[in-house]
């Protein structure tokens, strides 16, 4: 039986092969969607435990929020652009937990974000259909398992269909960014500490409009995470 299941793996590999997303490799764990090598090359921020860090600075004023963290820097050709490239474009889903996941561990170890529940950053129900997933839910399921909290969907939405902010210039993403976002059901978030997660922070716009909404909220306390910090 077990060189029956060895032929059969091998086959398996052969026409799906179950490769590294970062570098190709097929050294890596069948539960994981990166090598040991590529896992141990991510660009970490180690802001967690750091007050008024880089991230939190690009909200300064704009946001009342208890703490913001981003796990990983992102450059341009870099790993975590191709991983993220691999997230939002080529569907892996599976990636996005893990690497929520990785943000949830650095989250919990510092001991900084205190949270009731998570609340990913939506996409409109257009870009939805395109997209097939969200990716800020994604990392939000990896950072949930990690936090072993819940996460809140559907009372922070997505109003209007904007266009892709990639290339748009600080002014164009503000623009861009303006009147999103609203609440819907906002009884869900009552007197709870909020986490609001998304994939990349670069000059905050998005998150900006969404931390206005959801500040209408009674008694809501807002902190917020992100996958990455760009410097794009």
């Amino acid at each position: 039986m077990d060189l029956v299941a060895d032929i059969a793996a091998a086959i398996t590999h052969l026409f799906y092969p179950h490769i590294c997303l970062g570098c190709g490799s097929d050294k890596i764990g069948q539960d994981s969607s990166l090598c040991w090598y590529c896992l141990h090359e991510l660009p970490a921020t180690g802001f967690a435990d750091q007050q008024d860090n880089p991230a939190e600075k690009i909200l300064w004023g704009r946001l009342s929020v208890e703490a913001v963290h981003a796990g990983f820097f992102l450059n341009r050709d870099s790993l975590m652009e191709q991983l993220l490239y691999q997230l939002k474009y080529k569907h892996q889903k599976n990636l996005g937990e893990q690497l929520g996941m990785l943000l949830g561990a650095q989250l919990k170890e510092s001991g900084r974000f205190r949270a009731d529940a998570l609340v990913p950053v939506p996409l409109h129900p257009k870009k939805l259909r395109q997209r097939g997933f969200n990716q800020a839910s994604a990392i939000c399921t990896g950072v949930a398992r990690q936090l072993d909290i819940p996460i809140i969907e559907n009372v922070l939405i997505r109003k209007n269909f904007n266009r892709s902010q990639t290339r748009l210039g600080r002014i164009g993403r503000w623009e861009n960014s303006r009147s999103l976002f609203g609440i819907a059901h906002p009884h869900r978030l009552w007197n709870k500490r909020i986490l609001l997660i998304d994939d990349v922070l670069t000059t905050g716009a998005t998150l900006e409009s969404c931390g206005q909404v959801l500040a209408e909220i009674p008694d809501l306390k807002l902190s917020i995470a992100t996958l990455c910090l760009s410097s794009l």
